[in-house]
């Protein structure tokens, strides 16, 4: 079923700041010239396969690019062997997203280093990767091309997160209650490189995809930017992962694909996790064990499950050590943009706005969000400690943006939005998404803008399927 409008009713740390946008500058226009080459690559010699695909059981839109939507939904379902459904994920990639080459290695080196790596750490994926080959026309043990990655689109995540373990929910019901917030302009108009606001969009064509592999386990995530990527998923176990940016660390610059990496990228890392592991503890060992680059800005992770276990993953920015910050299961776990494990011992009250990290009084402070949300799950808002599935969605509400900034990188102000909600149940394996669709009237009380969301829908794990 197709949604669209019609359907609605309704700095004296400045440096930090420059240094920040300069190396996003560099990276953008990397990643924008690295956009480019996937349409032109003459020398890959790849084409479109046909005829299509067994392993593809559904690729519909369900959220439509009409009647003024800014955005466009897919629901995807694949399910078969993970050659099968790597080549599924290939031709998906040129016939929808327009994906027609892939990108190269800077030498043979790295592809094989990258294949060696993935048949060590994720078999799995090894089999995907060799189905992505083949739908570019490549052989299984081709060196030359990155087929680990399908990115189309580039863009971050600037978002805020609550998980609410099972004795915290009236339903006792495991809960993730999830905003993902973009800037929803091309790269160029964020970098303040042109005007021309006609091309697609960073977060403007995303996708709710459930994988049913023969070995690995079943997942269901929503994810953009890159058709092997997950930004918020659950497995067939009840293990559920959570990606958003973190706004202290700056790494590398490094490309989405191909390149001189090898290991596993932050785009790419969560859904390794999903296929992989089965616990929160799994999924510790799984983050130490991998090599991991970051490609723009970096991020950081929560991991949760439907038994009330849950952890935070960041790195340190010195170092580069992971470290992990477990939740309890008698109280909800939250997460925005700033690093958590850096400020677990300061009260609400005494809590740090690092002027470093988002300006002071910006209105999308990450700090103030986690006031906000820490205040909003206070048991002074419970019922005896427990909460509705209302009052988790209420929460995000509470953070969503719809306002102007020049922050998360951009070089100059913004408009930013809620891109989608979720709510993640982790007990009936569900997500259900109230998609962002465009802006409304001012509200006549507060003078702000407001934004148009579709009507909540709900996606569903068949475990029945797999193991």
């Amino acid at each position: 079923m197709i949604y669209s409008a019609s359907y609605i009713l309704s700095m004296s740390k400045i440096n930090l700041i420059v240094v920040l946008m300069v190396f996003l500058v560099a990276f953008f226009i990397a990643s924008a010239a690295y956009a480019s080459e996937l349409n032109r690559n003459a020398d890959s010699k790849l084409t479109a396969s046909t005829p299509e695909n067994p392993a593809i059981v559904k690729d519909e839109i369900v959220i439509a690019k009409e009647n003024g939507s800014r955005v466009q939904w897919r629901h995807i379902v694949l399910k078969g062997n993970n050659t099968e459904i790597g080549m599924a994920l290939g031709q998906i990639a040129q016939r929808d997203y327009g994906v027609k080459s892939l990108q190269k290695y800077d030498d043979p080196i790295y592809g094989k280093a990258r294949q060696e790596y993935m048949k060590s750490n994720c078999p799995p994926l090894v089999e995907r990767m060799a189905g992505i080959a083949r739908a570019y026309g490549l052989s299984e043990d081709n060196d030359a091309f990155d087929t680990t990655t399908l990115p189309y689109d580039a863009g971050s995540l600037a978002c805020s997160m609550i998980y609410f373990p099972p004795e915290t929910m009236i339903s006792g019901n495991a809960l993730v209650s999830r905003n993902t917030e973009w800037y929803l302009v091309p790269v160029d108009v964020y970098l303040n490189l042109s005007d021309n606001a006609t091309g697609n969009a960073a977060a403007s064509r995303d996708f709710i995809m459930e994988i049913y592999p023969d070995e690995g386990y079943s997942t269901i995530a929503i994810s953009m930017n890159d058709l092997n990527s997950v930004t918020d998923g659950l497995n067939s176990e009840g293990l559920g992962i959570s990606m958003l940016e973190d706004i202290s660390f700056l790494p590398g610059q490094t490309l989405p694909a191909g390149a001189r990496d090898s290991g596993v990228n932050n785009l790419q890392i969560a859904r390794l996790i999903l296929e992989t592991c089965r616990t929160v503890e799994e999924a510790k060992i799984a983050f130490l064990n991998n090599k991991l680059f970051f490609t723009g800005m970096a991020s950081h992770y929560m991991v949760y499950d439907n038994l009330g276990n849950s952890t935070i993953v960041e790195w340190n920015e010195t170092n580069g050590s992971v470290i992990f910050t477990d939740g309890s299961p008698a109280k909800p776990s939250i997460m925005t943009n700033h690093p958590i494990y850096l400020y677990t011992g300061y009260s609400l009250e005494t809590l740090p706005r690092e002027a470093n990290l988002i300006p002071y009084n910006d209105p999308y402070d990450s700090f103030r969000r986690y006031i906000t949300l820490s205040n909003l799950t206070s048991t002074t808002n419970s019922q005896n400690g427990r909460f509705t599935e209302v009052q988790a969605a209420d929460a995000l509400s509470a953070v969503s943006p719809n306002t102007v900034i020049a922050a998360e990188g951009a070089m100059r102000p913004l408009p930013i939005n809620t891109i989608y909600h979720v709510l993640t149940d982790l007990t009936n394996g569900s997500m259900k998404v109230k998609f962002y669709l465009m802006n409304g009237p001012k509200d006549p009380v507060t003078g702000k803008n407001t934004s148009v969301f579709s009507p909540y829908v709900t996606f569903k794990l068949d475990r029945s399927i797999g193991r």
